[in-house]
């Protein structure tokens, strides 16, 4: 990197925490609410100077002290010396180029003394900093400025620096005397810029060409999860109390953890964003910026010399659809998309700001209102210190999605993003339902949005030739879903017969679903297994698998009933927190899924783990347990390729887990050396810490290291037939007897232990001893740092063998696992770019898993990937793109032969 590349990056990185500070000003929003409502109005009369230096000293203080929070490392000073060296910078830009008054710049000696004109200013120099026009017209963000950019939108939406970019193009219509085709030009110009989402994609020639010419496959994302955040903003304006309603009083008041008490995830989300917030505070936050926004198109339409002035009997919501047709007046609302109409409106707000007369009083509003956008946004966008799934969980738990998301179209125009069509096919991930019926309206709901998606032109003009929510039948939906895509009702093959470009159809996005499992743990059901309280459940995880079976039995039975089906639910997959279930919960729902006629199997797996060998043996159990094999996947798989020293370094040095899982651990590592014959020399400390722990738990000398090898080995088989009579109605229940039968005959001291861990004999002390904890430091550890690295290499060789893929999901891996940038990912191992491994071991894909919570995309997903890769190709000092280019046109090959 030469010199003036690296000047840019770091002067984009001091911007970018400048502009994270600015947008999280806590202390700034404060000052807002302690202030009356009609010093926060776009009213120039209503303005005091008293108010002015109130808000003014919050700003500058909470600047700072978001600085320090987010540089804690950095002295004051050098905090100071940061924040003028930014401000300037800003400020010279703005002063440069920005179309502002000359008479009212010359008496902008500094931003902090006018902070109501800082946000243009500052969401100017990132627009212009960030952002550039790609070839399809579209709005792109800098390839080599990626990385910061990725940063800045976890915190400021960037919908709001999109929208400055193109207020500095084009000039909006007066309404004065309005011309029709002059909007819809507009309207269409803004629709190419945008392409249906509020977050613009690299500009990468390679990757353009990738999409171009192969199409990329979405290979790993939850439906649930992908709506951008700032179109669920768009939807609590609209609708506060239906989305802010979602965080019911249920949601709050449940506590978390499963051996202690942590109390409640989502309130504790809402407290790491704002000690003070709550439902109630949000409620009235998104009611004030509803008012806040009336008053700021108000305003920017008083600016345009219309004379139009609201209704003084007006709520805040029919103000705020007045206000938003009258910007649109000759372009009817439901023609323009929604992302096109809101930077529509911003657009005219920062125009109007920027014309030099606008008041300190409206500046001051446009702050209050974007601190309130970006602070709603930012509960539904996992950020960067929020490490570890738990962290994310909370996300997908505070339901503030639940209304937007019924609306599945919007989803599918975000994926292909409009013109630019990088997504060929999409696995559409979904949660099944306990009753067929369920399952048939949740995927009928899915499909009439594929359907009203189809029936659009790539434009977003026309529709279908008649309602789609009069097909009543699944079956006559999955005709239509046939003939949109492929025009007649035959069902084609998931894959294309050969690779290339010549292979693409000309068809928009194709669709396939895979139903997910959710992993979950009872805490009372815990404490009653191991005899602490209540009657002892038949077995481990008792009610997961009773629900599970329900679950797959339901789906069974739809996918029997309804011709089509089974063309349309490509694979299974079982997600959610892998700690609070093992793949052999979900062996015999695998089984029966199979059974019915399912081929392809993926599997959360590796994602977050205590100890990284147990994220080793999660990999290999959904491996062994499941029976997969060539064509499946596993998603994440994260302990297979992070650096065990680096994770050493990330824990802490030490670890504390439960014993029964150490247990385990060692088992399933004693049995990979074993297989692999390599590290012979530490199996004796191997054996002797397992017949230790052992002994700890079940005090029987008869439980060798080999016998608890071979029980583990079982843990595929259903607990719960144990008394399965022969003639049971349910032909799937009885082969899980047969099944348990044949392995008690066949190792019965094995299927006796088998039988103990879930409680068959078992004392309630043994259970006890088994759940209490051991702490395990990097000193006194067994499996050394090299052990680790071969139990890797025994678990890629495994995945290797069988033909099965891992799925990488970049964001989603550096937000959850240790990763502190996207540069450190795993996926460097995987493909021999660390220096250790030798070439490529195993197939990776891609996906983007929660697009909406990570905010991203596929195509980003492989930007990020790309910028990885890169990076690996030039350690050494060799520079060597067209090796990163070509492993990525090698991911993007692969991604094709495993989709489902």
């Amino acid at each position: 990197m030469n010199l003036d590349a690296t000047d840019e990056l770091i002067d984009a990185w001091e911007l970018v925490t400048y502009a994270k500070a600015a947008f999280s000003n806590l202390e700034l929003l404060r000052a807002f609410e302690a202030l009356p409502p009609r010093v926060v109005s776009a009213d120039p009369t209503s303005v005091t100077t008293a108010a002015h230096a109130f808000l003014k000293t919050a700003y500058v203080q909470g600047r700072f002290s978001q600085m320090k929070r987010l540089q804690p490392e950095l002295t004051d000073e050098a905090i100071e010396n940061r924040i003028s060296r930014v401000s300037k910078n800003i400020d010279s830009a703005a002063a440069a180029g920005a179309p502002v008054a000359g008479a009212n710049r010359a008496t902008h000696a500094a931003l902090s003394d006018h902070f109501d004109q800082d946000l243009p200013d500052l969401l100017t120099a990132l627009a212009r900093t960030f952002l550039c026009e790609g070839n399809d017209r579209s709005i792109r963000v800098k390839a080599r400025l990626l990385a910061p950019w990725q940063d800045l939108v976890l915190v400021v939406p960037p919908l709001l620096i999109t929208s400055t970019w193109i207020a500095e193009r084009i000039a909006l219509p007066g309404l004065a005397e309005p011309v029709f085709g002059e909007y819809q030009q507009i309207s269409a110009r803004m629709r190419a810029w945008l392409c249906e989402s509020t977050l613009p994609v690299d500009d990468d020639p390679f990757i353009d060409y990738l999409c171009r010419t192969e199409g990329l496959d979405e290979t790993h994302m939850h439906l649930n999860g992908t709506t951008e955040a700032e179109k669920i903003w768009f939807d609590a304006l609209e609708r506060p109390r239906q989305v802010v309603g979602a965080l019911t009083a249920k949601i709050i008041k449940k506590d978390g953890g499963l051996r202690i008490a942590t109390g409640n995830g989502v309130k504790r989300l809402l407290h790491q964003e704002d000690a003070s917030l709550t439902p109630a505070v949000l409620l009235q936050r998104v009611e004030a910026a509803v008012v806040l926004k009336v008053q700021l198109l108000h305003f920017s339409l008083r600016r345009a010399d219309t004379g139009y002035e609201p209704g003084a009997d007006e709520s805040a919501g029919t103000a705020y659809r007045l206000v938003q047709a009258a910007c649109l007046q000759h372009a009817p609302l439901n023609q323009v998309p929604r992302v096109v109409r809101e930077a529509w409106q911003l657009v005219a707000i920062m125009q109007a700001l920027q014309k030099g007369t606008a008041t300190p009083e409206a500046g001051a509003a446009f702050w209050h209102y974007v601190l309130l956008r970006a602070q709603f946004c930012r509960l539904l966008v996992q950020q960067a210190d929020q490490k570890g799934f738990d962290q994310f969980q909370y996300i997908t738990l505070n339901e503030l999605r639940e209304n937007t998301e019924k609306d599945y179209a919007e989803r599918f125009r975000q994926i292909e993003r409009g013109h630019q069509k990088g997504v060929d096919f999409v696995e559409g991930r979904f949660a099944p339902k306990p009753t067929p019926n369920g399952n048939a309206d949740l995927i009928g709901r899915v499909l009439r949005g594929y359907l009203e998606f189809l029936g659009e032109s790539e434009a977003g003009q026309g529709g279908v030739s008649r309602p789609v929510e009069s097909y009543r039948s699944l079956a006559e939906l999955l005709r239509l879903v046939r003939v949109r895509e492929n025009g007649s009702d035959a069902v084609l093959p998931s894959a294309p017969q050969s690779v290339g470009a010549e292979s693409r159809s000309p068809r928009r996005l194709r669709l396939g679903l895979v139903p997910h499992f959710i992993k979950s743990a009872d805490p009372d059901e815990l404490k009653a297994f191991a005899g602490e309280n209540g009657l002892r459940p038949a077995c481990r995880h008792a009610a997961l698998r009773r629900k599970s079976d329900q679950s797959a039995r339901a789906l069974v039975a739809l996918i029997q009933r309804t011709t089509g089906l089974d063309s349309l639910i490509r694979g299974v997959d079982a997600a959610s927190n892998e700690r609070h279930a093992g793949p052999e919960v979900f062996a015999p729902v695998f089984r029966r899924m199979r059974d019915a006629g399912i081929r392809r199997f993926t599997y959360h797996a590796g994602e977050d783990f205590v100890h990284l060998m147990s994220g080793l043996r999660a990999i290999t159990e959904a491996v062994v347990f499941l029976d997969f094999d060539a064509g499946c996947r596993i998603g994440h798989g994260t302990a297979s390729g992070l650096d065990p020293k680096r994770w050493w370094e990330a824990v802490g040095g030490y670890v504390v887990m439960p014993m029964e899982d150490r247990l385990d651990d060692l088992v399933l590592a004693r049995d990979l050396l074993l297989q692999a014959r390599v590290h012979a020399e530490c199996l004796p400390s191997l054996d002797a810490e397992i017949n230790r722990l052992s002994m700890r738990i079940w005090n029987d000398p008869s439980i060798t290291p080999e016998v608890l090898a071979d029980a583990w080995k079982l843990r595929s088989l259903d607990p719960l037939v144990q008394n399965v009579p022969e003639d049971y109605f349910d032909l799937g229940r009885r082969r899980e007897a047969l099944l348990f039968a044949e392995a008690c005959a066949r190792a019965p001291n094995a299927h006796a232990h088998f039988l103990r861990r879930h409680g068959r004999g078992a004392t309630s002390a043994e259970l006890q001893r088994g759940r209490e904890d051991i702490r395990i430091t990097r000193e006194n550890e067994v499996l050394k740092p090299t052990i680790l690295s071969a139990l890797q290499k025994a678990v890629l060789l495994l995945l290797h063998r069988r033909g099965i893929a891992i799925e990488t999901l970049p964001s989603s891996n550096v937000r959850i696992s240790i990763h502190k940038a996207y540069e450190d990912h795993h996926v460097r191992q995987w493909l021999g770019l660390d220096g250790k491994s030798a070439g490529k071991c195993v197939s990776v894909v891609v996906g983007s898993d929660d697009p909406g919570i990570f905010a991203t995309g596929l195509r980003m997903e492989y930007a990020h990937l790309f910028r990885i890769l890169h990076a690996g190709a030039s350690a050494g000092g060799a520079m060597n793109k067209s090796k990163a280019e070509n492993l990525l046109h090698s991911i993007c090959v692969d991604a094709k032969r495993y989709r489902f």
